[in-house]
């Protein structure tokens, strides 16, 4: 009777562990694929800040001399409807575009977005002092 007993324990013990074991990995996934998403949404906010940038100077055309570069704010982009995502409200950010040489000797435009989100997510490279 008592060694019944005592298996009985010890599979109760060993149907616990696997519970709590499938408790957490399932927590840890969807903690994890949950940050997955969030990195995902910055990343599009930095392609659509470089696409509404783009769309902003084919309309407001610049010319930007070899080796220079230009700053377009997205405060700027968001006032004149260029691009509209809802994490514009909770970041700041920046497009640079540069009039750089291209491996081939030609210059040509290259354009880099810039984002910080307080303190979830910031590009690498972002600078406060443009």
């Amino acid at each position: 009777m008592k060694r019944e007993r005592e298996k009985h324990i010890t599979r109760l013990h060993i149907i616990l562990f696997l519970l709590v074991v499938i408790a957490g990995l399932t927590i840890f996934f969807v903690v994890k694929n949950n940050k997955q998403k969030e990195m995902l949404s910055y990343k599009n906010l930095e392609k659509d800040l470089v696409s509404a940038t783009r769309d902003y100077y084919k309309i407001n055309p610049i010319t930007i001399k070899e080796g220079y570069d230009v700053v377009v704010e997205m405060k700027t982009l968001v006032e004149q409807n260029f691009i509209s995502n809802e994490l514009t409200s909770k970041c700041d950010g920046y497009t640079k575009i540069e009039n750089a040489k291209s491996l081939d000797g030609d210059y040509e435009l290259e354009y880099t977005a810039y984002i910080k989100c307080g303190d979830k997510y910031t590009s690498d490279y972002y600078s406060s002092s443009r």
